[in-house]
């Protein structure tokens, strides 16, 4: 019993150990997850500035650009109309002669110079419009991009998190197992206990010996302090007869009440003894003074009844001292007995006391750690949900990119 609470105490050691090293690996992994999250902030804000200055870039040369082409277009606007006036004027030379023809060719140059004007304005809008639409559509690749870094930055920690949870499962459900190998082994323990007392009655019986529960003066005092729980002895059948008739109470009580009555009857046989020799002594007078045959009939009685009186004093006296040699070796078997049960009952009382406070706290743990297994097999499936929704999104985000 001793080596199995030796190798129970041994093992809570290595547990208490076991458990101290995985809780510094626990905080060991959660300061690297803090430093990975910080490095990934920090790398996400340089590539927010990077994407801001990417787009102040494109939206500086998109205007720059804007204003070539607007440049270009009105140079080629002040450039071309050069060779209309010139073959304008050669054929108003050509044809000085006829004038309502050269007012004809007047109006049809207007027409054109403003269709051209029109055709130029529509194309400058419709080149500014594109170019706008081309800013908001690089404008909506930069944020796509930064979502999907975002989103590619959160799985990251999800799968770490995952990762994570699922170590600590996996400790979770070794702890649980060992929990259950030790409470199957105080099982078998509190069995074999059971056993060995079984075995205990058995040979009592066999033996003819009966269990007496008393309590000790010193039981009776400290029962102020709290309820005093009756100690229990090995005696024969007759010593507990011979305790039954001492009336209740504890142990030394009935001790002492045998002891008492030894020592009237020791008293009383003294007491008889001085009465026959006072009868003795009384006779031989009266046979010495008396008459032969006055005395004669008197002494037989009086010899007659002092020996029956005599007889009857011996019996009782052999009587007493067996009954006293009988109780003292008695007393001196249940205090042997007292003292080798007393120690062994408060052996086995601490063993018990020890077993089911090992015990309680074993089934406490294992219900701790059963809830806590259900929470992080909760808290597993939210994040796998979570998991796979941000994998239908980054799918999807992919597609329509």
């Amino acid at each position: 019993m001793e080596s199995a609470i030796a190798g129970r105490r041994r093992t809570a050691t290595r547990h208490s150990a076991e458990d101290q090293a995985l809780d510094q690996i626990a905080k060991e992994a959660e300061a690297r997850l803090a430093a990975r999250r910080q490095a990934r902030a920090e790398a996400r804000e340089i590539r927010m500035r990077e994407l801001e200055k990417q787009q102040k870039e494109a939206e500086e040369n998109a205007d720059r650009v804007y204003d070539m082409c607007t440049a270009d277009v009105n140079r080629t606007m002040r450039v071309t109309p050069d060779p209309v006036r010139t073959s304008r004027l050669l054929t108003n030379s050509n044809n000085f002669q006829s004038s309502r023809r050269s007012s004809e060719d007047s109006l049809e140059d207007a027409g054109l110079s403003r269709d051209i004007r029109l055709e130029l304005k529509e194309f400058e809008e419709k080149f500014r419009k594109a170019m706008i639409a081309n800013a908001q559509l690089d404008n909506e690749k930069s944020s796509y991009a930064y979502q999907v870094d975002l989103l590619k930055d959160k799985l990251e920690e999800l799968e770490e998190t995952t990762a994570q949870l699922r170590r600590e499962l996996r400790e979770k459900n070794r702890d649980v197992e060992q929990l259950k190998r030790v409470s199957q082994r105080l099982k078998e323990d509190l069995d074999f206990c059971r056993a060995q007392l079984y075995d205990r009655d058995e040979l009592i019986k066999e033996n003819g010996l009966v269990i007496v529960e008393y309590v000790s003066d010193d039981d009776y005092e400290n029962t102020e302090n709290g309820p005093c729980q009756p100690r229990r002895v090995l005696v024969s059948t007759e010593a507990a007869e011979l305790l039954e008739t001492a009336g209740k109470g504890s142990l030394d009580v009935r001790l002492r009440k045998f002891a008492s009555e030894k020592k009237e009857l020791q008293d009383e046989i003294r007491h008889l003894r001085l009465e026959l020799e006072e009868t003795r002594s009384r006779v031989r007078s009266e046979r010495s003074s008396g008459s032969v045959l006055g005395c004669l009939s008197d002494n037989d009685d009086i010899q007659r009844e002092a020996n029956k009186l005599l007889a009857d004093y011996k019996f009782k006296l052999q009587k007493a001292e067996q009954d006293m040699s009988t109780l003292q070796a008695t007393v001196a078997r249940l205090e042997s007995q007292v003292i080798r049960y007393k120690s062994a009952a408060e052996a086995s009382e601490k063993a018990e006391d020890e077993l089911k406070v090992e015990k309680r706290k074993l089934q406490r743990e294992v219900r701790e750690t059963q809830g806590r297994v259900e929470e992080l097999e909760t808290a597993n499936s939210h994040l796998q949900r979570r998991l796979d929704k941000l994998k239908n999104a980054k799918s999807a985000l992919l597609k329509e990119l």
